[in-house]
């Protein structure tokens, strides 16, 4: 079994080597995503020429280099930044302990169920209008609006990552008297940092949307009470620069931070494989 399984991985190197290197380039991961970005482009500027209020990318850059000479930029999304940073830090933090509680103990995850459910049920823009209409305009709206949205990501991700843990791991731990303290961090959180990385990733893109939502209505100040200024002047190309800045933002993130760290955190995977 062995040797055969060392031929099939020779071969298939083998054939990876012959192939030519701009068929490799062409269908790489990097050559897909370059083709998605193009055929975006393409699609956002046939939209502009068609319909006469969608702005094109040279007015919604033009916009946005309008909008850094006068320096609004840096400063409201600033506040955006921190804003989210401390709704997706609380959300972390709360939600790993909560998931690890539930995930050790049947009686706590018969208890936070309905709650996490009912959570995740709520978009993110009931819990903008509920936090503006409880905390009004400021810093305080967005930050809860961002935690409420994305708590519930990061608890069932590491929920599920507890119970994954082999059982047997766990009746030897118990039955060599190991604390359960020691237990959690040895055994448990170890196991369970590919979820955290899981959960984690899905609070970052759903407390982005929260955050914005929650500026839009209540913000004073942020990226998102920027974009709603512009569209209650009916200016769209500065409206638009501010949604494009606000998903780039997110997908640089993504891509250079959160799907790095995610590799990191699974890397098990290729040494077992």
């Amino acid at each position: 079994m062995s040797d055969s399984t060392t031929v099939r991985r020779r071969s298939a190197s083998e054939i990876e080597s012959a192939t030519p290197s701009w068929r490799r380039t062409l269908t790489s991961d990097r050559a897909a995503r370059i083709t998605f970005y193009a055929a975006a482009l393409l699609f956002w500027i046939l939209l502009s020429a068609v319909f006469e209020r969608v702005p094109g990318p040279v007015e919604v850059v033009a916009a946005l280099v309008e909008e850094l000479s006068r320096q609004e930029v840096f400063g409201n999304f600033g506040d955006t930044m921190y804003r989210f940073a401390a709704g997706v830090l609380l959300a972390t933090a709360v939600g790993v302990v909560v998931g690890v509680v539930m995930g050790l103990s049947q009686l706590s995850r018969a208890f936070f169920e309905s709650p996490v459910i009912v959570g995740l049920s709520i978009p993110a823009i009931i819990w903008a209008f509920l936090t503006v209409m409880w905390f009004g305009f400021g810093h305080t709206s967005p930050i809860v609006t961002t935690f409420l949205t994305a708590l519930p990501f990061v608890i069932l991700n590491v929920a599920q990552g507890v119970q994954g843990v082999s059982r047997d791991l766990r009746d030897m731990s118990s039955s060599y008297g190991v604390p359960l303290g020691r237990r959690v961090r040895h055994l448990d959180l170890p196991a369970v940092a590919g979820y955290v990385m899981a959960g984690v990733r899905f609070a970052v893109i759903m407390g982005w949307n929260g955050v914005l939502l929650a500026e839009w209505f209540g913000g004073s100040g942020g990226a998102g009470h920027r974009a709603r200024y512009w569209y209650d002047a009916n200016q769209y190309p500065g409206f638009a620069a501010w949604v494009v800045l606000f998903v780039g933002v997110i997908i640089i993130l993504d891509r250079l931070v959160f799907n790095r760290a995610a590799q990191h955190a699974f890397r098990w995977r290729d040494t077992t494989s």
